[in-house]
């Protein structure tokens, strides 16, 4: 009698492991939701940083992520989030980091770790009307050693659920600096309380960077903001210590029109005061109108301009944007600029 050696097939082996997988994986919870999404912005603009001019194409925040959300059980949520920033005007093959992280979420409220928005960035971001655009309210709200619009590296993160119309956030950054950390010379700590009811909002941050061998760095911002049938309107203050310059307060009015389901009229104006020096404050207006193409999609128009004192150098085309002015000490900077962004 002869006998024959069975043959290995590793395509069957992993058939059959793969079912057992799957089987075992169905008898306990369903799969992760698993969702792609991203943000094509690209706007066409005339940038003049007060003596000269040219037209640029630029790629503002663009972006592309993976949220996953997995059900662990009854009443807790495994989070997870990959995002990353593209630049499609200029063809550059480097994908910046964004708010990435894995968290949990319960009754008691989410924790995520990772690198994520702090609260007190939050806070601006709820009044502004041009985000990522030209005439983006941070080019006075920062500026310099003067960031509080970051993202926390190796940071936990907590929002509270929503109690009495109140949230609560809190970040804590172990560290700034690349590698294992073994002090607390640039930790960074921030939080913010939201309270909402009807048509208004209200919010206040508090942000501390400390920084080694130098003063820490913080500030406190406050936001208003009113909702209520076509109109849009927030008030935005910012009081921020420790850098070269001495203390900087920044003052923001911003308002937005629906005419109808698919235009609006947008509309800010921001001050900036340096306590020390008369000769560095600045104020910056922003005017646009957007049209809603579809869900998603929206085309607009927007034009800004900078006043500078003597010794000021704050933008109008900077912050979240590929295309950045350098402006000279004491011009006033403006543009123009024609976009289209798509969320999907």
């Amino acid at each position: 009698m002869t006998f024959q050696k069975p043959s290995f097939r590793p395509s069957l082996v992993l058939t059959v492991l793969a079912s057992l997988s799957f089987s075992a994986y169905g008898n306990t919870n369903p799969a992760p939701e698993i969702d792609f999404y991203g943000r094509l912005h690209v706007s066409g603009d005339y940038l003049n940083d007060g003596d000269d001019g040219g037209l640029n194409v630029s790629s503002n925040s663009s972006r592309v992520g993976f949220k996953v959300n997995y059900q662990l059980s009854s009443d807790l949520e495994l989070l997870g989030q990959i995002e990353r920033g593209v630049n499609v005007s200029d063809g550059s093959s480097t994908f910046s980091a964004r708010n990435s992280f894995i968290g949990l979420r319960g009754k008691w409220g989410t924790v995520r770790a990772g690198y994520y928005d702090s609260p007190t960035k939050r806070v601006i971001n709820a009044v502004e009307q041009f985000r990522d655009q030209v005439g983006d309210g941070r080019n006075l709200a920062r500026g310099g050693e003067m960031n509080f619009d970051r993202r926390f590296k190796s940071g936990v993160h907590y929002t509270s659920p929503t109690k009495y119309n109140l949230t609560w956030m809190a970040h804590y950054g172990t560290s700034e600096e690349s590698g294992a950390n073994t002090n607390t010379d640039t930790d960074a700590f921030s939080t913010s309380l939201t309270y909402k009811m009807n048509e208004w909002q209200a919010m206040i941050g508090f942000e501390q960077q400390d920084r080694a061998d130098l003063e820490t760095l913080e500030a406190t911002r406050i936001a208003l903001i009113r909702e209520q049938g076509a109109w849009t309107n927030a008030l935005f203050y910012q009081h921020a210590s420790g850098m070269d310059t001495g203390t900087i307060e920044t003052l923001g009015i911003t308002g937005a029109y629906a005419l109808d389901a698919e235009y609006s009229l947008r509309a800010q104006v921001y001050f900036r005061d340096v306590n020390d020096s008369d000769d560095m404050d600045a104020m910056m207006i922003s005017l646009g109108i957007s049209r809603e193409l579809d869900t998603g999609v929206t085309l607009y128009a927007s034009a800004a301009h900078t006043n500078n004192d003597e010794l000021g150098t704050a933008n109008v085309a900077s912050s979240g944007r590929g295309k950045s002015l350098s402006v000279p000490t004491g011009n006033d900077p403006f543009a123009i600029s024609l976009g289209l962004l798509w969320n999907f």
